[in-house]
């Protein structure tokens, strides 16, 4: 059945890089051009020396670069330093950012900096890369949650207007500047309630790749933004990211399931080039010979699939008793979405989405998708909606 689901993900794909040693790939073709709005790139975590060398190590196979020390994107001489060496080198860059604070000291405007540097780096500024893992934070009660059991909503509704307004107080004077962008790992739909414009959902753990397509690829083709992917740890101690044949498999998988950024969390700096090392670099060459073969299409889910879960429904998809916006169990309905998602991913593979079943959901999903598949309405669970 594992067989099955990597034959749905990654149908009419060769993988010759999995039959031969990566140090025997002939890596020649780094100057074929990326398909048109796809972005590939890693996370510049170090000091502005490690930046530029990772710069340097990367600019010839990838087109973006996501600037996440704190040290840097806080001190103006800092960023200005990295921002324009990957604007030299020809990358394209989001910059992480966080609101300004008492306990986050910044010796700069980033409002001010935000407006300047798109006129100074045009496009190749994609935009703020604000706050990290909000819905995560949320079901997992960490430090960026909107509420707690303090503060406990009456209802699912109250908790996705709560979660949802808090996180737009925090987000609000960063919306009119370009693109922003954030990880995260649940609660896709509310990222993009909240105002953001690109969510990189989480490659990781043993989480299901196909359910997270599905719900944050679902999410934005309901509020018709866009999503990628981030490949990020699978494990807590070193080497903390899975294999380069695996990450190779999720980058493919990602890409052709429609995400317009795949990236790579390269964090800690365990080595020159941070956490990846030249058997990482190899297969990334490689996945770039790739996509410039080979055109995406904007989605794997041809069929215009969508599964409806109940509207308000913040549940973290990760096991038939994950919790409900952080605070509640899994109630009577965790059982039966799980199983019906199971079900879905063992038939469909990457090939369906999960939206939410709101009012405006109701209305307008027609134009998005041909196959609703409803949770239940008093019917079998897998009846499609008239």
């Amino acid at each position: 059945m594992k067989n099955k689901k990597l034959l749905l993900c990654l149908s009419a794909i060769i993988l010759p890089s999995f039959l031969i040693p990566f140090a025997l790939l002939n890596f020649t073709d780094n100057s074929a051009p990326f398909p048109e709005d796809f972005y590939l790139g890693v996370t510049a975590s170090g000091s502005v020396t490690e930046a530029f060398r990772l710069i340097d190590k990367v600019k010839d196979f990838t087109n973006l670069i996501v600037i996440t020390e704190l040290e840097v994107t806080t001190n103006k001489t800092s960023l200005d330093a990295v921002a324009d060496y990957a604007y030299k080198a020809g990358l394209n860059f989001f910059v992480y950012m966080i609101y300004p604070s008492p306990n986050t000291q910044f010796n700069y405007d980033p409002f001010k900096w935000a407006a300047e540097a798109k006129s100074k780096y045009g496009d190749q500024f994609m935009g703020y890369y604000l706050w990290d893992e909000p819905g995560g934070h949320q079901l997992d009660l960490g430090n960026f949650r909107q509420f707690d059991t303090t503060t406990m909503p009456s209802n699912y509704r109250d908790a996705a207007n709560t979660f949802v307004y808090y996180l737009y107080i925090q987000m609000r004077d960063f919306i009119k500047i370009d693109k922003l962008a954030t990880s995260d790992y649940g609660l896709y739909w509310y990222d993009y309630e909240a105002g953001y414009d690109v969510v990189f959902c989480h490659f990781a753990w043993n989480h299901s790749r196909e359910v997270h397509i599905a719900l944050c690829r679902g999410a934005a083709e309901m509020h018709n933004k866009t999503w990628g992917a981030i490949i990020t740890w699978t494990y807590e101690d070193p080497p903390y990211i899975e294999s380069p044949a695996k990450v190779y498999e999720d980058m493919v998988t990602a890409y052709q399931a429609g995400a317009k950024y795949v990236i790579i969390f390269n964090y800690p700096q365990t080595g020159p080039y941070g956490l990846l090392t030249e058997e990482y670099f190899d297969v990334i060459k490689e996945f770039k010979k790739y996509v410039s073969q080979n055109p995406q299409n904007a989605t794997s889910n041809t069929a215009k699939i969508a599964y409806v879960v109940p509207d308000n429904y913040g549940w973290g998809f990760r096991s038939p008793n994950d919790k409900i916006w952080g605070v509640w169990n899994a109630d009577d309905k965790s059982q039966t979405i799980w199983n019906d998602i199971s079900n879905l991913t063992q038939t469909y593979g990457c090939n369906f989405d999960i939206i939410y079943g709101s009012p405006w959901t109701r209305l307008f999903s027609k134009f998005h998708y041909d196959n609703l598949i409803w949770w239940d309405e008093n019917q079998s669970a897998l009846k499609p909606h008239p």
